[in-house]
């Protein structure tokens, strides 16, 4: 449940204050918390029992939310049980937040809410005058009574005023926002070596005897790559074809074009009579491309050719020839050499195949990583990574400009923070010995060139920076309060969410 509860939480903040204005209101007093025993509520936060109306409502708030962000690609029923959970961790968060407001001695007045509701503009006639056969109906439609509807606007005050108090225990000074800037703002050049095990030299041939070896010992592991691939092995249907062309231009007069379909059909007629088709190709074709070859084509798969010749040559069974056919290069005479239907190759007929790959790829990997080694050695003797690369015969890649950046992006190598990380630590012209790994490959680094900000370009940001650093300690901070008093509750049996129940109810 802690996991549930954990998720999505960069949505803390905006999650406890909607739902608070839009609506003015009748008042008939405040009441106390949503009250209810654990047995018939979904989701239950000490005195804060919420059932189904609750829950939905909320919901119904989320998923307006998400299709307002994901906008075309909101997918409802996709997003099912993201949407149950983030509901769950909206009611679960308020309770907490209104639970610590009032152990804080924090109230909500009558009035606050008056203030509240009326700031939405909600619930107003033409005239702006509040409407209250509105207001009743929505009030008894949505909450039952408006009681309910009171306690829960108490409750997103509460939660409000508590999100407010960590908020002012949130601190950033200056010389901690100075510091960010110039970090931001820093740049640095980088060489880097990139030993990628699918770039490297074909390894040994591999021999039976180890494939043997391999299927004996390890086939769980070659099992495991054909359910990782198993596209690769679903063959499609395809056709072997030789053709004869008979060009026709496309300014052709109908006497020209009646010309050239009489020299193919004569030619069909020809191939019927037992002339051997590759060498009728070779004599008459005009298709520089296959005429050589007896007009072979090789195998193709569907819709690789032009229409008409691609429904002809799918139509015909293996050693068939078709009639002549005309598409917007003249016309063909086609033979299908062999038709293969569409297949899905079991794992026994490939299964020497997915051997031979691993140990090709350990292989490889094996090699790259000695390699590296031998480079991260040489740096620790004292040459640079260029020298020891050079003595290995191998070249380096060159970066521009870099800053840092959260995906630790480098063209050439891809997302490698850890690297770039490092690459700010070290000064111009040094070099890491350590061995990064990025995807499937290994990277050594070296420092360039490094270049810090002027004073102007840092003083320029300052306030922009510090306002994104106190948003984020802020998060950060009330992320962590809510994580320690999730755990508080549930190992003391005072947080319970029924997700069964919830999710079984529609």
């Amino acid at each position: 449940m802690l996991d549930l509860l954990r998720k999505g939480q960069r949505w803390v903040t905006a999650l406890f204050v909607i739902g608070i204005g839009g609506v003015m209101v009748f008042f008939i007093g405040l009441g106390a918390p949503l009250q209810g025993s654990s047995g018939d509520a979904l989701v239950q936060v000490g005195p804060y029992a919420y059932g189904f109306r609750e829950f939905e409502r909320v919901r119904a708030q989320r998923e307006s939310q998400y299709q307002e962000a994901l906008g075309e690609s909101f997918d409802a029923t996709a997003l099912r049980d993201t949407l149950d959970e983030a509901a769950v961790r909206t009611l679960v968060d308020r309770a907490l937040l209104a639970i610590e407001a009032r152990n804080l001695g924090l109230t909500v007045a009558r009035e606050e809410i008056e203030r509240s509701v009326l700031a939405g503009g909600g619930f107003r006639d033409e005239t702006g005058s509040f409407d209250r056969q509105a207001f009743e109906n929505y009030t008894q439609y949505e909450y039952g009574n408006q009681r309910n509807f009171m306690a829960e606007q108490s409750t997103l005050l509460l939660a409000t005023k508590m999100l407010r108090v960590l908020n002012d225990l949130s601190r950033v000074s200056e010389a901690e926002t100075r510091e960010a800037v110039r970090q931001r703002m820093a740049e640095v050049r980088i060489a880097f070596v990139v030993l990628d095990p699918n770039a490297t030299p074909a390894a040994p041939e591999i021999d039976e005897a180890r494939v043997a070896e391999f299927l004996a010992t390890r086939e769980d592991e070659a099992r495991a790559l054909y359910d990782e691939h198993r596209d690769r092995y679903d063959v499609p249907e395809r056709v072997r074809a030789r053709h004869i062309l008979l060009r026709v231009e496309p300014d052709a007069t109908a006497e020209r074009e009646q010309e050239v379909r009489a020299a193919a059909e004569s030619l069909l007629e020809e191939i019927r009579g037992g002339a051997d088709f590759a060498e009728v190709a070779r004599r008459a074709s005009e298709d520089p491309g296959s005429r050589e070859s007896g007009g072979d084509l090789g195998f193709f798969e569907r819709g690789k050719m032009v229409p008409a010749f691609d429904a002809a040559a799918f139509s015909l069974e293996a050693d068939q020839v078709s009639e002549v056919i005309r598409s917007e290069f003249g016309f063909h005479i086609i033979r299908v050499e062999e038709h293969p239907r569409a297949e899905h190759q079991p794992f026994e007929a490939v299964q020497e195949d997915l051997a031979r790959e691993a140990l090709s790829s350990e292989a490889a990997d094996a090699a790259n990583r000695e390699l590296a080694a031998t480079l991260a050695a040489g740096i620790r003797e004292g040459r640079s990574l260029e020298q020891a690369a050079r003595a290995q015969g191998l070249t380096l890649q060159r970066s521009g400009w870099l800053r840092r950046r959260p995906d630790g992006f480098v063209s050439g190598l891809g997302a490698a923070p850890d690297l770039i990380a490092t690459a700010f630590t070290l000064a111009a012209g040094e070099s890491a010995e350590r061995i990064f790994e990025v995807d499937e490959k290994l990277a050594l680094l070296q420092v360039l060139e490094t270049r810090a900000p002027e004073a102007e370009a840092v003083e320029a940001r300052i306030e922009e920076v510090g306002q994104e650093l106190l948003a984020e300690k802020r998060r950060a901070q009330t992320q962590a309060w809510l994580e320690a008093r999730r755990t508080a509750l549930l190992e003391g049996g005072d947080l319970t969410v029924n997700l069964e129940v919830i999710r079984g109810g529609r």
